[in-house]
């Protein structure tokens, strides 16, 4: 895996919100073991940051193409946490990337890092669009 960078939801948000109404698509990584803490924090940021109450978006639980990509859901910020492999999530994400920039939304996919490496790999249209890839890890409210 390429070197990244180290950020928190906190340091994350607060990066999105100075930026906001310009697109965004970010690859979050993290280990397994810590996504549901890290979910929990950037839900927590997106609401006490920037006033928007979301849900993170399993692919698993998807059905199709638009529904995954968040194109069916209005708003300023979509989280899909990249769950399992998906070869037509991965074709529809590489197909569809130029799509997802013109909604002038802001986008993060979580995965974790067997998932972010596999998905760099194989959609080198999503890779090329990106606009930032960096590890997440939970916020840590003791700063030690």
């Amino acid at each position: 895996m390429i070197g990244v960078s180290t950020t928190t939801a906190f340091r994350l948000v607060r990066r999105l919100g100075a930026g906001e109404g310009s697109p965004a698509m970010c690859l979050l990584i993290c280990d397994e073991a810590e996504q549901p803490a890290v979910e929990a924090d950037l839900l927590a940021e997106l609401d006490v940051q920037l006033g928007i109450e979301l849900r993170v978006v399993k692919a698993s639980r998807l059905h199709d193409a638009d529904q995954a990509l968040g194109l069916d859901t209005p708003g300023p910020v979509h989280v899909l946490h990249i769950d399992r492999w998906s070869p037509r999530l991965v074709n529809a994400l590489d197909l569809h990337i130029v799509r997802l920039e013109r909604t002038g939304a802001q986008f993060l996919f979580l995965a974790s890092p067997e998932l972010a490496e596999r998905l760099l790999k194989h959609a080198p249209n999503f890779r090329n669009r990106l606009t930032d890839i960096a590890r997440i890890v939970p916020d840590n409210p003791y700063g030690d």
